[in-house]
């Protein structure tokens, strides 16, 4: 979460904010401290509560209610959070120009306010049509990323100006520590609760309530708001002054235009900036020649930032994929929920970091603030590989075919025994709805041969003939499917598409395949799941279909006829054959792939070498530029740290973008995930939210 606590921890850099105040003395802070600032206080953990709860569930809502794809939610999520760091820049303007902390933060919470409403609007609005709930979801989103941006470099700092200083300068010091603690308490509670909200109530027909867990910290903001006017009696308030961001670019944009025009003459000022002398002073020109030198350690930042904020993008979409089960706890933990672990393990993390780890990185040569920065940029890398090493653990293998092999698969969808002869294979004994695969080695690239197949005799009552002369086809390194099914009351043996895809989808959604007789062709299959009994999967069975679902136990239901039970594991592939033998409906789902349900314990070591990543480089990054910059600097310094997360997460996005379009160009380039007949027809699968 790389907000507020970094800035708080830079701006007292010097001293230990660590340390949060004993118990014994508390009441004599309470009273020794100016009242306005616990109307800040509360308004602050208010307010990140609001945001951490919003943003806890957002990729859940973007993929299960409004249907984006995993690239587009990635995209949105990313530049949703973009924004909220972008626009801090503007916030500091406005408020040191031409409005002052106070009003600026009333302003913007109150546009925060409104985006809070819009969002909890657009998931309770089921009425409207998808594309008009997205257009609000996303209006709602700009506008909280604008108030959220707009308030976080006002709020700590109006705190700050409560205080009667240097009277009251110890003071000062631990309200940091004690407003750091409120950014963590709420966010530690807030990504609790919302995924318990979200899941744990049912409203509007669904199994899930996405408008309780963006109502709630709605109501939370509201709340804020309330509290921070309330204090406006008490608040000790500042008029604007001169923006000392306004101010560096000015003279920036100045400096480098008057030295363009002195280019063709031979006068020479040293540095650049100085050019910019007849209009700044030698002490303006120096603060900012100094702050640059500072900011020019910030260029690598983005790139820590693109991967740590994908914890509430990419990992939370990769838990989605994991068993979250408690069994001792009888407790079911919600992919969403994982992102509690950040701030418990910060709050941990700290004063370990400070009392054992850095005294004994400082014993084997670790203790400059490079060094430091360096190595939590390595452990941010490392986490990525171990969750790499996750995803790979629930994705698994995909079928390996040897050089030269190729694969052929039988699928029967008879109620009887079927026996294969053909002189190039051996003889095959194929049970009643079951796969025969095998592995075989063409004599060219692609070998076709006949082959015959006889029907049991209990089969006589379903087929005019028992016997069925045909021919099949391997191709060397391909997957061959074929369906053995009726016509009438004929046998008859159908290719399965061109070939059969050995690669499993990377976002470890289970892939299904449904083989139905041609009599079967009229009906709706419907999938049921078996928490809620609620529909989340209807196909009518015009042709046969393949598609990813999502991971979940469901009951099968073929006009409203219960067929059978269903279990769909991640990045599993799988066949559903369903066939009318002598009056009823048999059906078998076979299983091609295992995919591998593991606990979502395993993402716990890159949580942990990520959090461990975030103390040593955030924290440390931003002490060694505290030091460095000019005292009239430091707020120009604060902006630009909250920039390099706005281009972190812009990064992931122009990532997420790239990914997007090239799936979209393979999509036309080549055939499903198991290629169709071009006279079939590849449905799509309808999902709702009650799957998360």
């Amino acid at each position: 979460m790389p907000d507020e606590r970094r800035t708080l921890i830079w701006r007292e850099s010097t001293e230990s904010v660590y340390q949060l105040p004993t118990p014994s003395k508390i009441m004599d802070i309470i009273l020794a401290y100016p009242k306005s600032v616990w109307f800040i206080i509360c308004t602050e953990f208010c307010e990140r509560f609001s945001y951490y709860g919003l943003r806890t569930v957002l990729v859940l809502y973007l993929t299960s209610i409004l249907q984006y794809d995993e690239d587009e939610s990635t995209i949105i999520y990313h530049l949703t959070v973009f924004l909220a760091y972008f626009s801090p820049l503007f916030g500091a303007i406005l408020s040191d120009s031409f409005l002052g902390k106070f009003k600026t933060i009333v302003y913007l919470s109150l546009i925060y306010a409104v985006g809070n409403l819009v969002i909890t609007g657009s998931s309770a609005a089921v009425s409207l049509s998808l594309s008009n709930q997205r257009y609000l979801a996303l209006l709602g989103l700009i506008l909280i990323a604008i108030g959220t941006g707009g308030i976080k470099p006002c709020v700590s700092s109006f705190g700050g100006d409560q205080f009667d200083l240097p009277a009251q300068e110890v003071y000062l010091k631990k309200f940091f520590s004690i407003f750091y603690f409120s950014i963590n308490a709420g966010s530690l509670i807030s990504t609790s609760v919302t995924p318990e909200l979200r899941k744990g109530v049912q409203c509007f027909g669904r199994t899930s309530c996405f408008p309780l867990a963006f109502g709630v910290p709605a109501v939370l903001m509201l709340i804020a708001i309330f509290i921070f006017v309330c204090g406006k009696r008490l608040y000790k308030i500042k008029k604007p002054e001169s923006n000392v961001i306004v101010t560096s670019f000015s003279c920036i944009y100045h400096a480098i235009k008057r030295k363009s025009s002195y280019v063709s003459s031979n006068t020479e000022k040293g540095h650049w900036l100085n050019y910019a002398d007849d209009k700044f002073s030698e002490k303006e020109i120096s603060d900012i020649r100094a702050a640059l030198d500072v900011i020019y350690l910030f260029i690598p930042f983005p790139f820590f930032w693109a991967l740590f904020d994908q914890q509430g993008s990419r990992w939370t979409l990769q838990a989605t994929l994991m068993n979250g089960r408690i069994n001792f706890l009888n407790w079911t933990m919600k992919p969403d929920q994982m992102q509690v672990m950040n701030p418990l393990l910060i709050l941990f993390f700290i004063p370990v970091f400070e009392t054992i780890v850095y005294p004994l990185l400082a014993k084997i040569g670790i203790k400059k603030p490079l060094q430091k920065i360096s190595l939590g940029g390595f452990l941010a890398a490392l986490a990525f590989v171990l969750s790499a090493v996750v995803q790979n653990k629930i994705i698994g293998g995909s079928i390996q075919l040897s050089d030269g092999e190729g694969q052929l698969r039988v699928f029967n969808g008879f109620d009887c025994n079927i026996t294969i002869n053909s002189t190039n294979l051996p003889v095959y004994n194929l049970s009643s709805l079951e796969t025969l695969e095998i592995r075989y080695t063409p004599t060219s690239n692609e070998t076709s041969f006949p082959i015959v197949f006889i029907a049991d005799r209990s089969c006589s009552l379903n087929l005019s003939t028992l016997n069925l002369t045909s021919s099949v086809s391997i191709v060397e390194g391909k997957a061959t499917s074929y369906f053995l099914t009726r016509l009438k009351d004929k046998f008859e043996l159908k290719k399965i598409g061109y070939f059969d895809d050995l690669v499993k989808p990377k976002n470890g959604s289970p892939v299904l395949r449904i083989l139905n007789s041609d009599d079967l062709s009229n009906k709706v299959l419907t999938f049921k799941d078996t928490d809620n009994n609620n529909t989340v999967i209807e196909i009518n069975l015009k042709s046969l279909t393949t598609n990813t679902v999502p991971i979940g136990k469901y009951k099968a239901f073929l006009d409203n006829e219960f067929i059978s039970d269903l279990n769909l594991l991640p990045a599993s592939v799988n066949t559903l054959i369903l066939q009318r033998n002598s009056g009823h409906t048999d059906s078998k789902l076979v299983v091609i792939e295992n995919g591998n349900f593991i606990h979502i314990a395993w993402q716990l070591p890159q949580i942990i070498v990520m959090t461990a990543a975030e103390i040593m480089f955030s924290i440390t990054a931003l002490e060694f530029a505290f030091t460095q910059a000019p005292t009239s600097m430091k707020s120009l310094l604060a902006a630009v740290n909250l920039l390099t997360v706005a281009f972190g997460n812009l990064l992931v996005v122009i990532v997420s973008e790239v990914r997007f379009f090239e799936n979209q160009a393979e999509s036309l380039r080549s055939s499903p995930l198991y290629s169709l007949p071009s006279n079939s027809l590849s449905q799509p699968i309808y999902t709702t939210n009650d799957i998360i």
